[in-house]
């Protein structure tokens, strides 16, 4: 592979990066954390990273600012082709900004390419509570064709100083339809006593989405994390949690909807690395076509970790014969003295239900509608926040 990668040579800023990922290569489903998705195929891709920012001039921010939230609510940070544009995002005055040179990486493939193309990394530091919610809203742009590469690399870091509290949205869109392969990479760090309500919206049609996030907690920090998995042709989330502190705690909630070829690919690693920490991982799946989902999450506690709290569950519904799940959820418990769950359901719509609702003057179509109605209400009544269940429920 590394001839056919040639071309990517003047684009290489880490070469350290490069060559790591250059001896792991894209990793087949031989890996076992990508199990349910072989990517080999994505070294025929054109891998060039989208370099030119001097693109303003040729948009539209009338129409660009429609995919905005609304600012007298919310904090817009604006992302357009993996590059940061202050001059349209409303920031909070206690917002530092910060510059990193430098990353590691060793461990994931997808990760060290990412890491290959930068030099310099923004840090976003939140030092004090904030009265709305900041919202990341990353647009892909080809520019009505303009921009001939292809690939964008995010990466950035997020950090709440000590007993600071906020709510944050990212959202992934499309500004016009195009097939870009998008290979982000986020860290997150969440100081003592800090708590971050995070809600990840994939609302990028026909393209390629692969977000990895890397979250570490410190004493008491809580991170609550919804994630709303659609539209992408293959749409990937790796989450790595560290629980580093006792009482530290991370709940992930979501929901992902596939139709016609798609493939919604989940991966959940959390290490409960000191003992009294706590996780929570519900996810929900609704597949029909022959759309593909997969759940797979791992809980980890080395010997000695004790009274930790450890629950994985994922639910799934298959609106077709040919849609396909793969559910695992994993328990790798070494301690004693823990209280770990975890379940899996993979399924059809109950024809006695649609049958009952059927004798009660609903029709079959109206019957399913209820069902699936009530399997993705009862994941939404895990949002606490009005505002932000109402937005949820438009997109779905």
């Amino acid at each position: 592979m590394d001839e056919k990668l040639k071309y990517l040579d003047p684009f290489i800023k880490d070469k350290k990066s490069w060559q790591f990922f250059l001896h792991q290569k894209f990793p087949s489903n031989k890996v076992e954390e990508y199990k349910y998705l072989d990517l080999r195929f994505l070294s025929k891709r054109d891998l060039k990273p989208i370099e030119n920012k001097n693109y303003l001039d040729l948009l539209n921010i009338k129409s660009l600012k429609s995919l905005f939230f609304d600012e007298n609510k919310f904090y817009n940070f604006v992302y357009i082709n993996g590059d940061f544009f202050e001059c349209l995002s409303k920031l909070p005055k206690s917002l530092k900004i910060n510059r990193v040179k430098e990353k590691k990486e060793k461990k994931i493939a997808l990760k060290n390419l990412n890491l290959a193309f930068k030099d310099k990394f923004l840090e976003f530091h939140f030092t004090q509570n904030l009265n709305k919610p900041v919202a990341f809203i990353h647009i892909n742009t080809n520019l009505e064709n303009r921009i001939k590469q292809k690939s964008i690399y995010t990466n950035y870091n997020i950090c709440l100083a000590k007993d600071v509290k906020i709510s944050m949205i990212d959202k992934f869109v499309n500004y016009k339809k195009n097939d870009f392969f998008n290979n982000n990479a986020f860290d997150i760090f969440l100081a003592a006593n800090s708590y971050l309500k995070h809600y990840i919206l994939q609302e990028s049609e026909d393209n390629l989405q692969f977000n990895h996030y890397k979250i570490d907690l410190e004493k008491k920090a809580t991170y609550r994390g919804f994630l709303i998995n659609q539209m992408s042709k293959i749409s990937r989330f790796d989450l790595e949690i560290n629980l580093n502190q006792n009482e530290s705690s991370s709940q992930i909630n979501g929901i992902y909807l596939g139709k016609n070829d798609q493939i919604l690919d989940h991966y959940i690693k959390t290490k409960h690395n000191f003992e009294k920490t706590y996780s929570s991982h519900y996810l929900k799946g609704i597949l029909d076509d022959s759309s593909k989902g997969s759940f797979y999450a791992s809980s980890i506690a080395k010997r000695g970790v004790s009274k930790i709290e450890a629950k994985q569950l994922n639910k799934n519904i298959l609106l077709n014969k040919q849609a396909i799940c793969f559910s695992r959820p994993e328990l790798l418990i070494k301690a004693d003295d823990v209280k770990c769950s975890h379940g899996s359901t993979i399924g059809y719509l109950d024809c006695d239900a649609i049958f009952y609702l059927q004798t009660r003057g609903f029709s079959q179509e109206a019957a399913k509608h209820i069902l699936l109605k009530a399997f993705v209400d009862e994941i939404l009544e895990k949002i606490d926040d009005e505002n932000i269940k109402e937005l949820i429920e438009k997109i779905i």
